[in-house]
């Protein structure tokens, strides 16, 4: 019978490690799609042209900075889950581990109940799709400079 509580835990547990994967990761999409329709919104058509060198390095660092805000958002996120799940003592401790999980898997120093195992696989995917999506804006942004200036 207890075994039966354990796992119905495990379950639940896991269940809201999948939901607030999915809002996570939600809120970080929407983020990018607000930065990049910020962008857009700010330039008029060619003003990337425009750019000189120390421009075009200004536009691509502050582009960068928004990712890193965006980033750290969601590891904070992902703190607050803990937090209101009762992971975890302090806030030292779940943002430490939302980072180390968001950038690889299984190499922390911070130990979680048992019932919270798929904690650190979620976050770790988070951080697998949030920064596959951001190399991607940064791949994107770094052909567009390079196809404008290649253009002449």
């Amino acid at each position: 019978m207890a075994m039966t509580g354990v796992v119905s835990s495990v379950h639940m547990a896991s269940l809201l490690c999948v939901a607030a994967f999915v809002v996570l990761v939600s809120l970080h999409l929407a983020g990018l799609h607000a930065m990049g329709s910020i962008i857009r919104g700010r330039q008029e058509p060619g003003a990337l042209r425009k750019l000189n060198y120390l421009g075009e390095i200004l536009f691509v660092l502050g582009v960068m900075l928004l990712l890193f805000v965006l980033h750290l958002a969601t590891n904070v996120g992902w703190a607050a889950f803990m937090h209101m799940a009762g992971i975890l003592d302090s806030y030292d401790q779940r943002i430490f581990y939302s980072f180390e999980n968001y950038t690889s898997l299984g190499l922390t120093r911070v130990d979680v109940d048992d019932q919270w195992r798929m904690l650190a696989p979620m976050i770790s995917f988070c951080g697998i799709f949030c920064l596959a999506w951001s190399t991607a804006v940064l791949v994107n942004l770094f052909g567009h400079l390079y196809a404008m200036t290649d253009d002449g």
